[in-house]
């Protein structure tokens, strides 16, 4: 395995952690400015509020990707091992 292979997998592997991230990572951030909006304009001060909604929220789109990020991960590690196995 030379350079330019071990480069390809680690942009490879850095491209699927973006994309397993990036819907709990876009919902988290769209949920809090949202609220924070909401409680800018109405004056409310809890921070357990923006909180809890985040969590649900996260939770939610978790629930939802799941199994995409399941198979997404085990694809790359399937991946890995198999060429761990060629080059071993």
């Amino acid at each position: 395995m030379n350079v330019s292979d071990f480069i390809h997998l680690t942009s490879e592997l850095l491209w699927i952690t973006l994309l397993l991230s990036m819907p709990t990572v876009l919902v988290a951030s769209i949920l809090g400015v949202l609220v924070s909006l909401v409680q800018a304009l109405t004056q409310i001060q809890d921070q357990t509020l923006q909180f809890l909604i985040k969590l649900v929220g996260v939770s939610i789109v978790m629930a939802m990707t799941y199994d995409w990020m399941a198979v997404a991960m085990l694809n790359f590690a399937n991946e890995m091992f198999n060429l761990i196995d060629k080059v071993g």
